[in-house]
């Protein structure tokens, strides 16, 4: 984090503190249930959202020297990334030109040539057809118009976006806007991935909206989270539909008792950054959790990539061992809390039992969500931008 906004938000929160406030909106605000339950909407919010705004799907680290490339599914399209010889990273629909077939298993590999099981037509990194097998055979083949299908792609701060759509417009730096120079100041370029898990979850909604507010840390949480963060006090700033959440510590109120300049960037506090709509980073200069949601297959079905990366992976085994106790107790909160109570939220909304959610004032990440959420699925209508 830069440093002057460490600044403004450790006094934002201690104002806060001091005062028992915490970042509100102006009224409560009300969502219906359906939007978490019904199947065209959903349908809606994967064309207008998952399949149209880039999606961060992998890291630079994954594909840091050049022949490396990552295969995954992500909302149902098979996607394929490759870093060229030219250092470029680029993404393709994992599908062969000839039938179909997928030309790479999910997974991270090393390769400069992609030959597809089914027929042995053969890629190059950069998506060109560069053979068929067996051509005299198989008759006249243009293969200058027969390469892979490339999707918008780029690459910032240590972060890979694609978009789903072949050929939808992409310009990831006013997409980001302010939030870059967040996540740029984080340094993860440099950051090395030391494990993964992939959680199960509910609606993705339900799931993100766990990700906003610190309402529940005290309830959910009491045993693990609110050991260290306080509850219910939260500073919120907006970058377009992304969002940064400060949550202090208990001991904030001890920078009170030295002067600021001895204050340590990222002392007493904790800061999740969201990239819409599907990201949430949990962490500081030093390394962290970055969490990668992926709806469906069906709207009360999502799956979520943990990523625990770091500046520096553990050389000692004490080291090591600090790092797993952190990393497993950061699974446990996710899974047995957070995610065991979206699946439960999602057995309710079935029953019927309640028409609508009110989000109260203070869970102000939640209004700007969701108002970004009908924003999108609206068809971006004019004059009716967020601004909250």
């Amino acid at each position: 984090m830069r440093r002057s906004e460490y600044l403004d938000l450790a006094e934002r929160l201690l104002d806060h503190v001091e005062n028992n406030t915490t970042d509100s909106a102006d009224s409560t605000y009300t969502v219906p249930v359906a939007d978490y339950l019904d199947e065209d909407r959903w349908n809606t919010e994967m064309e207008a959202i998952f399949k149209r705004k880039p999606l961060m799907l992998a890291y630079t680290d994954e594909l840091r020297e050049p022949g490396m490339y990552k295969a995954m599914e992500a909302v149902g399209v098979p996607v394929l990334m490759t870093r060229s010889k030219d250092g470029k990273v680029r993404a393709f629909l994992n599908v062969c030109s000839h039938r179909g077939a997928q030309i790479a298993a999910d997974g991270l590999g090393k390769a400069s040539r992609f030959v597809c099981p089914y027929h042995g037509w053969t890629y190059n990194d950069k998506g060109d057809l560069m053979a068929v097998a067996d051509k005299q055979k198989f008759g006249a083949v243009n293969t200058g118009t027969k390469g892979l299908t490339e999707l918008p792609c780029a690459e910032r701060a240590g972060l890979i976006f694609v978009v789903l759509t072949p050929g939808e417009p992409m310009d990831i730096d006013d997409y980001l806007g302010g939030m870059l120079p967040e996540i740029e100041s984080l340094g993860i370029e440099d950051w090395h991935i030391y494990k993964q898990v992939e959680l199960s979850g509910a609606n993705w909604k339900i799931v993100y909206d766990g990700y906003l507010e610190g309402y529940h840390f005290s309830t959910l949480h009491k045993n693990t989270i609110f050991t260290f963060s306080m509850n219910n006090v939260m500073a919120y700033d907006s970058y377009g539909p992304h969002q940064r959440i400060g949550f202090p510590h208990h001991d904030l109120a001890d920078l009170r008792e030295k002067p600021q300049d001895e204050w340590e960037t990222g002392e007493g506090m904790s800061v999740i950054r969201t990239i819409f709509p599907h990201v949430s980073m949990a962490g500081g200069a030093g390394g962290g959790l970055i969490s990668q949601l992926i709806p469906g297959p069906t709207p009360a079905q999502s799956r979520t990539i943990q990523t625990y990366i770091y500046a520096k992976l553990p050389e000692t085994d004490d080291e090591q061992a600090m790092m797993d106790a952190s990393m497993e107790m950061t699974v446990a909160a996710v899974r047995d809390e957070d995610y065991a109570t979206g699946f439960g939220i999602q057995r309710g909304l079935a029953t019927g039992a309640n028409k609508e959610f009110t989000f109260g004032k203070n869970e102000l990440g939640l209004h700007k969500f969701h108002s970004w959420v009908d924003y999108y699925t609206e068809g971006e209508p004019e004059g009716r931008r967020p601004n909250l």
